[in-house]
């Protein structure tokens, strides 16, 4: 197959798009009907499964075996545990992630009152200098250590109350998105929609060239990664081959890297397919597209 050109101009704007979308574990209708609108515009039937995970098809030359490319659009985020006496809220991740890196995080807030929202700032207990002086570069880590203080006139657990926020209301950690002058992103929730929006770029190159596919292809786009469940249901028992498009973790004891492509060998679980990580690594040289 030739090589296809990317729009490059799509993958930022698409990405732009879904990082400004919030859509924690739990709370992905908004984004979700973005990625199915624009699945729509590039001519992909969609099916929605109850659980809400969405399948895009690509249809080849042959059906009784198929391909997958499964990617999320869920991020990490947290829920209010419990109104505080003065005001603030004492919120628990939803994912897997540390309060230290939510600290100063802008946050916005959703009751379920589907047409106001609320924003605030996560802040650890000692959040003041002038006040607690060292106590707050010794003060502990964990989300019990954090609260949101929301940008509205509150200082009672019935004020917060009489807003409509209450338990079990989700919370976004705002994405801030920016793009630097040397052209590198800059933004919370990268995963996985800087993934997701190189999912849609690469369906719009095949689409826009009008690519014949040997056989049927499936965009997967899952809504509950963060919490485990990922690619659990939606793909049939003709898929042969899948992969996912995630984060490579860049790290001490990892050989991943930003600008790579960075091909996972095995998890925890044990090792991937040999024959296909092998098959990505030889399209990488083919291609010659920077891998590890």
């Amino acid at each position: 197959m030739k090589r296809l050109d990317i729009d490059e101009e799509y993958l930022q704007e698409i990405l732009l798009e879904l990082l400004r979308t919030p859509s924690p574990s739990g709370r992905t209708d908004a984004v979700m009907q973005i990625i199915g609108d624009h699945l729509d515009a590039l001519g992909l039937p969609v099916r929605v499964s109850r659980r809400g995970v969405l399948r895009a098809t690509l249809t080849g030359r042959r059906s009784d075996t198929s391909r997958a490319v499964v990617v999320h659009a869920d991020t990490i985020g947290a829920m209010v545990k419990r109104l505080k006496p003065d005001g603030r809220l004492e919120v628990v991740p939803i994912g897997t992630h540390s309060a230290r890196f939510a600290e100063g995080a802008h946050v916005t807030v959703f009751p379920d009152d589907l047409t106001q929202f609320f924003t605030g700032t996560v802040l650890p207990l000692m959040s003041s200098g002038h006040n607690f002086g060292e106590a707050v570069d010794t003060q502990g880590v964990g989300w019990h250590q954090v609260e949101i203080r929301l940008d509205e006139k509150v200082s009672t657990a019935a004020d917060v109350a009489e807003l409509g926020i209450q338990v079990g209301d989700f919370v976004a950690l705002d994405a801030a998105p920016q793009i630097t002058p040397s052209r590198f992103v800059k933004s919370r929730h990268l995963d996985d929609k800087a993934g997701l929006a190189a999912c849609l770029a690469a369906v719009k190159a095949l689409t826009d060239a009008a690519v014949p596919l040997s056989v049927t292809t499936y965009l997967l786009v899952t809504i509950g990664e963060e919490v485990g469940i990922g690619a659990t249901h939606g793909l049939d028992d003709t898929v042969a081959e899948l992969v996912a498009v995630d984060n490579a973790v860049v790290s001490e004891g990892q050989e991943s890297q930003e600008d790579t492509v960075n091909i996972g060998m095995l998890d925890s679980t044990g090792p991937f397919d040999y024959p296909l990580t092998r098959r990505l690594i030889g399209l990488c040289q083919e291609y010659d597209l920077p891998y590890r």
